[in-house]
């Protein structure tokens, strides 16, 4: 049996974030488990007293984590049955006993619990919250009705951007012709496209103008707010990761007290550990609220040196 305490990182293979923080630990003090390709290297064995993931000769039982780090795996995949529902099967009942396991660690100890990420991963609700603890936030409409957006068109005096609800990327076959959805200024012509605008939900916010964007990352309360800027035709671009964020500028910056107080009561509220939120600065002391993301990315702006993420997580995950 493993009596070590230790982190245990729920991810897949590909997770460039996650190589980056096990660089820093040593082998003894974290489980990965890459979810794609588990079914190969690990084993549930549980009764109704006790339960254990197994792995060659080691044995880990639910209380030998101090930390569990939910990054982003991936469907269990199984390719050892006979036929391809055999396979899905095989891959659900893998699913089910691994899950079941993982009930067993308190919600107390993950960063963050898959329940909490999914109650803080949508927009609109998090917009009324913002709005609902202080945050100033940009008007919104999700439609699919072209008077709607017209009439939201002039409330905002043509000043509207249009991005993704849910996800910006489009996976494509093949895998190089995916695209990625930037935020974009919604155009007068684009009001007479009535059929894409019927064929869903489509999110439309009034535009804000910024002299930056902000990206907090929060982890166990611990702040670090980065400004990030760069231009287009002498303003501050519409969206910062076009051009793959080549001509951002980063410099770390303290957020005034009262904005700490509103974030650390949004993650209260969501019983996240660790988020990602992204503010606009429109003057010297004017923040907007655009979103939470409770699994978003940040290794890079440690890369860029004006974070510590990493061992601030790592420090986390490591608690008793």
């Amino acid at each position: 049996y493993f009596r070590g305490p230790m982190i245990l990182i729920l991810t897949s293979k590909d997770d460039a974030t996650a190589d980056y923080v096990v660089k820093r630990l040593r082998q003894s003090d974290y489980l990965r488990l890459d979810s794609d390709t588990i079914p190969e290297q690990v084993s549930i064995d549980s009764t109704e007293y006790e339960s254990f993931l197994v792995i060659g000769r080691k044995r880990f039982s639910p209380s030998d984590f101090t930390g569990v780090w939910y990054r982003r795996p991936k469907a269990l995949a199984f390719s050892g049955g006979h036929d391809r529902a055999e396979s899905k099967h095989a891959a659900e009942e893998y699913t089910a006993a691994l899950e079941g396991f993982l009930s067993l660690i308190p919600i107390a100890k993950w960063v963050n619990h898959p329940t909490c990420n999914v109650l803080a991963g949508h927009k609109l609700e998090q917009i009324r919250l913002a709005q609902q603890i202080g945050f100033r936030v940009p008007k919104t409409l999700i439609t699919q009705d072209p008077d709607r957006l017209r009439t939201f068109w002039s409330d905002c005096r043509a000043n509207v951007i249009v991005k993704p609800l849910s996800c910006g990327y489009i996976e494509r076959t093949p895998p190089a012709e995916d695209s990625l959805i930037y935020t974009n200024s919604l155009r007068i012509e684009d009001l007479t496209r009535t059929v894409e605008i019927q064929r869903c939900p489509t999110l439309f916010q009034e535009r804000i103008r910024k002299i930056a964007d902000i990206r907090v990352t929060v982890i166990d309360g611990n702040i670090q707010a980065v400004d990030m800027t760069a231009s287009d035709n002498g303003e501050q671009r519409l969206d910062i990761r076009r051009d793959n964020m080549a001509d951002v500028q980063y410099s770390a910056v303290t957020l005034p007290k009262e904005i700490h107080s509103k974030i650390n009561r949004m993650l209260r509220r969501y019983r996240l550990r660790f988020a990602a939120i992204d503010l606009l600065r429109h003057s010297d002391s004017g923040y907007v609220f655009l979103e939470i993301n409770p699994n978003g990315q940040w290794a890079w702006l440690d890369m860029s040196g004006v974070t510590n993420s990493r061992d601030h997580l790592i420090a986390a995950l490591q608690k008793q």
